[in-house]
């Protein structure tokens, strides 16, 4: 996707406000961050990750076509979509991205040794859902839904993802505000956090997940530093339903991420 990107500023200029036409838009920043994370805690195996990762601030539009990234947004919904229909204040789009992170006897990280205490699971997928995406502005805010099925991944599943965004100055900063919910299926959550009977052992009884919810919150501030450098921090925070900590497999149902880093913006 980098290469994409970048091969899209070599042949094409950034444009600072998009155009309803048939011409390719985009926006570009890419950056080095300090970035500490911790995901929903899996028994045994490293949650954590930290360090300095590249991250990048994109926008790209075609026609009906488009790809969006958030630098600050760990928990949101899709980034790939179809504008199906469009006025003023609302929209519907069709809508493609991925709402739960994979695992498998490793953990979360592949070059990891298996972990004891998840020994005999079956690896997890990553979901590849499609949907259906309904937005509008309300007030300050722009909110948007998302239904989306887990078309090609293997849980079987569906998710509802509500989430509500504004953008404002204070000061020099810019400053970017998102919260939301997420309700995920029995079939979608039980794929993930639930235990099959053929993954039984004496640590890992069978368990069945009918459901689960979570809401999160994150925010985002940037600050101009210089001629198409920018500082920018910020941080995120999820919290998932009790149930899912029934599970054999997990240990906590909370998510963080804190960030800050330099970004340079093409």
């Amino acid at each position: 996707m980098l290469v994409l990107l970048f091969c899209i500023s070599i042949r094409a200029e950034a444009q600072t406000e998009y155009e309803n036409s048939d011409e390719l838009y985009w926006q570009l920043s890419l950056g080095a961050f300090w970035v500490d994370m911790t995901l929903p805690k899996l028994k045994g195996a490293d949650s954590n990750l930290g360090g300095v990762s590249i991250l990048a601030d994109a926008r790209i539009e075609y026609k009906n076509f488009y790809f969006r990234v958030n630098s600050g947004d760990f928990f949101g919904g899709a980034d790939i979509g179809y504008q199906v229909w469009n006025d003023d204040q609302q929209g519907v789009d069709i809508i493609y991205g991925n709402y739960q992170l994979g695992f498998s006897q490793n953990g979360y990280f592949d070059d990891d040794d298996p972990v004891p205490e998840l020994k005999g699971i079956k690896e997890r997928h990553q979901d590849q859902s499609f949907g259906l995406s309904y937005y509008r502005s309300i007030g300050q805010y722009n909110a948007a839904v998302e239904l989306v099925y887990d078309t090609f991944g293997d849980s079987g599943g569906w998710v509802i993802h509500a989430e509500a965004t504004r953008n404002f100055e204070l000061r020099n900063w810019d400053v970017w505000f998102n919260f939301g919910a997420n309700y995920y299926s029995g079939k979608f959550i039980d794929y993930f956090y639930g235990v099959d009977v053929d993954e039984q052992s004496t640590h890992l009884p069978p368990y069945e997940i009918n459901g689960a919810v979570s809401i999160f919150a994150q925010t985002q501030a940037n600050y101009p530093i210089a001629v198409d450098w920018v500082f920018s921090a910020g941080g995120s925070v999820l919290v998932g339903s009790a149930n899912v900590t029934k599970s054999p497999l997990i240990g906590s149902r909370f998510a963080t991420a804190v960030f800050a880093g330099v970004k340079y913006v093409f």
